[in-house]
């Protein structure tokens, strides 16, 4: 009788639990009822590179020259990746470019590619913000990069061309979602796939000692598929500072 009464009690505390619940468990695994991701803190941390529209519009036509802006087509970044905020006219297309942030990148990255570039790496640095707004690891962003160039999904620029970072590399406190220092200075990226600094005469030491040295870059997703020659803007950029 006693161990009836028991089982009993164990199974209405059991009830009273399951009823006293929270009525959010589970929410985010449901469809219906699950809330967009609307602020810095609902996201991981290598995907919370969030800005308002127009901050973000902003800043990535700073990376071009002034005569290019207006009729540049604009991506801004959202809970799904990239999306088209403005179409434009002259084939250069602007935005604030988060790869690297999936491997601690400190600062976000305004760049305007030209008709070249927009055709062959734009394509790698949309989907880079798909997989981060998907918050895909670091690992598994790098595969399926690699993947898209193996199955001809991706390609490397087939000719010379220019991708502008006016507004150089910006500091990004992920926490606080606020823009600060430049972290890089302003600058002009060539494309140079397959390229070397040992191809160009370029060494450690020969950076150090030589200021403003163009130097290869293949640091973004694609690796040397997608390596640049930086060449420093230095005065001559004084004319995207509007």
């Amino acid at each position: 009788m006693l161990r009836c009464l028991c089982l009993l009690f164990a199974l209405s505390l059991g009830s009273l639990i399951v009823l006293a619940a929270p009525k959010h468990v589970g929410r985010i695994v449901a469809t219906e009822d699950a809330q967009p991701l609307s602020s810095i803190s609902d996201l991981t941390p290598q995907s919370q590179a969030l800005l308002s529209p127009a901050q973000e519009i902003e800043l990535a036509l700073k990376a071009g020259p002034v005569h290019l802006r207006s009729e540049a087509t604009v991506y801004t970044f959202g809970k799904n990746g990239y999306e088209k905020a403005r179409a434009g006219t002259n084939g250069f297309n602007c935005m604030v470019n988060r790869d690297g942030i999936q491997n601690g990148d400190t600062a976000v990255h305004p760049t305007c590619w030209d008709p070249e570039g927009s055709r062959t790496i734009l394509p790698v640095m949309l989907r880079v913000g798909e997989l981060l707004a998907q918050r895909k690891s670091a690992a598994e962003i790098k595969r399926d990069i690699d993947e898209g160039f193996a199955q001809g999904r991706f390609h490397s620029p087939a000719k010379a061309g220019i991708a502008y970072m006016l507004a150089g590399d910006v500091k990004f406190d992920l926490k606080t979602g606020k823009l600060s220092d430049t972290e890089f200075p302003s600058h002009y990226m060539i494309y140079a796939p397959g390229l070397t600094n040992a191809d160009i005469g370029v060494t450690t030491d020969g950076m150090k000692q030589t200021h403003g040295l163009p130097f290869v870059y293949s640091g973004y997703s694609g690796g040397a598929r997608t390596a640049y020659i930086i060449v420093m803007a230095g005065e001559s950029g004084s004319h995207a500072k509007h």
